[in-house]
């Protein structure tokens, strides 16, 4: 087997038979790939693995499909401590986020610096973890290329001037032309005022984590949003039970 050594952030541990893991881990030069770690759980001095660190791993490659085979490991870097509980879940979302994308080779580097840069800048969030959350989601959209911009209208393609109505149809947001001309409201949802100024700060989202004041109506309707426009755009429903979490911190 060829071998290699790849840098990479574990994201998820399953053990293994009774002396194994295997180890969802996202590479810098793979994407998300697994790791069968042989008998780890069994030796005199057990490896202990962290989720949300880093570590340079030897690692022999699969000859097709299958398991990479866990050889050695240094580690690098810890991602997995935070200053709330909040912001934690929010790593988690980024992580869970990133381990249901379909990307291509051209498109691991870039997603494995983003997610190190988002889990590193979370390490200095106090409140509102959320939001630096969405703007990483929005982010990871943008990278992978699929479908119009959120800050675009979803039927016409035009820049929006306001952030005011979902289009549960096409999974986007609509500009003021394109919701009269559709008649159908029951696929329209309209935003709250404070959602509305939270997507257009959304850029710049991380001057304003003390002054936004969310409410769970806020949460829920930027999480349709952003769930409207992935189930449309990857033709698949997302489920994040971290996010689920993190929504239980907003009363």
């Amino acid at each position: 087997m060829k071998k290699h050594r790849l840098q990479g952030i574990i994201l998820k541990q399953i053990e293994y038979s009774e002396s194994s893991l295997v180890l969802r881990f996202l590479s810098k030069e793979f994407g998300a790939i697994s790791i069968l770690a042989k008998g780890v759980r069994k030796q005199a001095e057990k490896i202990q693995f962290t989720n949300l660190h880093e570590y340079d791993m030897g690692l022999s490659e699969p000859k097709e499909s299958g398991l990479w085979l866990y050889i050695d490991h240094d580690l690098l870097a810890n991602y997995s401590t935070y200053p709330n509980p909040a912001t934690w879940a929010a790593a988690e979302c980024g992580m869970e986020l990133i381990s249901q994308m379909i990307t291509s080779s051209d498109e691991h580097a870039p997603i494995y610096e983003l997610a190190k840069s988002y889990l590193d800048y979370l390490k200095r969030v106090d409140s509102n973890a959320i939001l630096i959350f969405w703007r990483f989601f929005i982010r990871m959209l943008r990278l992978g290329g699929v479908g119009s911009r959120l800050d675009s209208c979803c039927v016409c393609h035009k820049s929006l001037d306001n952030f005011e109505v979902i289009d549960l149809q096409h999974g986007g947001l609509l500009c003021s032309s394109c919701r009269q001309d559709n008649s159908n409201h029951e696929n329209q949802q309209k935003l709250s005022e404070l959602s509305s100024q939270v997507l257009r700060l959304m850029p710049e989202i991380a001057y304003h984590l003390s002054e936004i004041r969310l409410s769970r109506r806020e949460v829920a309707e930027i999480n349709l949003l952003l769930e409207r426009y992935w189930d449309s755009h990857h033709k698949q429903t997302l489920k994040l039970k971290s996010l689920s979490v993190l929504c239980q911190f907003y009363a």
